[in-house]
């Protein structure tokens, strides 16, 4: 793991260093037992450096953390140990996933584009069932459908609540035409967006054709309240994700999305209008199945 301060080893230098103050033990101490320098152990506390697998049972042992923050402790290892280099297929290593899911629920904002789909964020069971069977060779077949549903149901929650999340889509037109799941389907997502749209802390904007070609799409960035978790980027594939954490790159994704927003696709006022003409098309569709 380079030697770089990522939200995923400061979220686990946070919770051991609390540990170690709640324990009341030195710095130095751990260190000695440890075998480490404390520059070392200081770095992995801070989120630069990340302490290696056994290392990690011992510290737990050493400030005596009880059931539930080692399992909390073993979650986040696992998420900051994954290689961002390396594309994880779902069937086999669920963790690329699952490390996603839980930055996504600890970020305050959410930027993302995408080119082919409806963003999951937005999406209605309908459309996530039809993008499930297409994308049926990269399943786990052992999950059930409706469990993928329910999941994705639920991280919508974060749209919504006391303290929802801030979001922000840019969404080509040719996700808004693909008829994914069918005419009935695609008219129920549109309507979705439209209802998406009017939340304060949403934003859809629709990138047209005559945008012509742009920096970035598939990409979240994920960001986040407090100022110690610098900005994440996730690269969403077939195969299961990749992390992009280091600031130049970062701000590389940050800046073409902004570029995007502002230069290339429609206002969200536009966007909802381009929205709803679609999502006619679709009902005329429907329309004219149902016509004898």
């Amino acid at each position: 793991m380079p030697s770089d301060k990522t939200y995923r080893k400061s979220k686990l230098g946070r919770l051991l260093d609390q540990l170690r103050k709640d324990a009341g033990k030195d710095l130095s101490y751990l260190a000695s037992e440890l075998r480490k320098t404390e520059a070392h152990l200081s770095k992995c506390l801070n989120g630069t450096n990340l302490l290696g697998w056994a290392d990690l049972g011992l510290y737990l042992d050493l400030v005596e953390a009880d059931e539930d923050r080692r399992r909390k402790a073993t979650e986040y290892w696992e998420d900051a140990k994954q290689d961002s280099t390396r594309v994880q297929h779902p069937a086999a290593y669920n963790q690329a996933a699952r490390s996603y899911a839980r930055a996504e629920a600890d970020a305050s904002k959410l930027k993302q584009v995408e080119a082919v789909w409806i963003p999951g964020m937005l999406q209605v069971p309908e459309y996530t069932l039809a993008l499930r069977e297409a994308a049926h060779l990269f399943v786990n077949p052992k999950v059930p459908a409706n469990r993928t549903v329910a999941a994705r149901q639920s991280r919508q929650m974060r749209l919504h609540g006391d303290a929802p999340l801030q979001a922000h889509f840019l969404i080509d037109i040719a996700a808004l035409r693909r008829a994914v799941g069918g005419p009935a389907a695609m008219y129920a997502q549109l309507l979705h967006l439209q209802a998406s749209a009017a939340l304060l802390n949403v934003t859809i904007q629709v990138i047209g054709e005559d945008a012509g070609a742009y920096a970035i799409d598939g990409v979240t960035i994920l960001s986040f309240d407090d100022e110690d978790f610098p900005d994440v980027v996730y690269l969403e594939t077939r195969g299961g994700g990749r992390w992009v954490e280091n600031d130049v790159d970062v701000d590389k994704f940050r800046k073409s999305f902004n570029e995007i927003a502002e230069e290339l696709a429609f206002t969200p006022e536009e966007s909802l209008k381009v929205i709803r003409d679609q999502a006619e098309l679709f009902k005329e569709r429907l329309q004219r199945h149902d016509e004898p």
